[in-house]
């Protein structure tokens, strides 16, 4: 039995149970509560010591690391198959996926935190914001992360988050004209890693930023949310306070887009 730990809004963990209800595998989900830390409890991190989800346990082993995990989904079983059928949209998936893991996933989170999050992780005393931050094992990361929780969406890192997610969306677009899925006519592992990020920015009411410059892109994405996967590993997955802490954002974080892109 595959067990999968993840979290409900987790975009890493909803690229894996995208590629997983795509594939059409049965697991048994055990949900991380990151607002909580649940990612820091010891035993968590005796399976990653990353402090991060999603961790795939396959009878007893332990994978890490979205992209490595649904290509080991993809290894599983030939039912289903997500890679596409020529060595040159294989190679285009591949790239696809290294540009999500990075600069993409960071962006996303520097975005998602300096909005979404903020507000909560303010109303904790200064001793608990110093001890979570200070549990947070990537340098990186925790940096990006104190850096936007103490200026929001002026803070430096969020012009060039802003910035790479527009190469990213007008290479997409680009992409898209000669055909209709990510790397090639087939729907592959590059739409599965590329639309928690899309989906992201529709939570963060940015994705109009990009409507008129993209339209492929949007087409892309409303074609996305109509198959069954979407349903069943995003929405199916939100809670009440998942929902409320997106419901809250304002208009601010698109002006602020806006604003940094005619900058530049």
């Amino acid at each position: 039995m595959l067990i999968l730990y993840d979290g409900t809004t987790s975009v890493c963990a909803i690229k894996v149970r995208l590629a997983l209800a795509e594939k059409g595998l049965e697991f048994e989900s055990r949900n991380i509560d990151l607002r909580k830390g649940e990612q820091f409890a010891v035993d968590y991190l005796k399976l990653n010591p990353n402090a991060v989800v999603p961790t795939l346990v396959d009878n007893g082993e332990v994978i890490l690391e979205s992209s490595i995990i649904i290509q080991y989904l993809e290894d599983l079983t030939n039912e289903n198959p997500l890679l596409p059928k020529t060595p040159l949209n294989r190679a285009k998936m591949r790239f696809w996926l290294k540009r999500v893991d990075n600069p993409i996933h960071p962006s996303a989170g520097i975005l998602t935190h300096a909005t979404a999050f903020r507000p909560s992780f303010l109303e904790k005393t200064p001793e608990e914001q110093k001890e979570h931050l200070a549990k947070i094992p990537d340098k990186a990361r925790r940096a990006r992360q104190e850096a936007v929780y103490r200026d929001g969406l002026r803070a430096e890192i969020v012009g060039t988050a802003i910035r790479t997610f527009d190469n990213f969306i007008r290479d997409l677009e680009f992409d898209l004209k000669t055909h209709d899925f990510i790397a090639g006519p087939d729907y592959s592992l590059a739409d599965v890693a590329v639309t928690p990020y899309i989906n992201r920015l529709e939570a963060l009411k940015l994705l109009d930023v990009w409507r008129h410059v993209a339209p492929r892109v949007i087409n892309w994405f409303e074609q996305i949310r109509q198959r069954p996967s979407f349903q069943s590993a995003i929405v199916a997955y939100l809670t009440d306070s998942d929902i409320l802490h997106f419901k809250n954002i304002d208009d601010s974080c698109a002006a602020r887009a806006r604003e940094l892109l005619e900058e530049r």
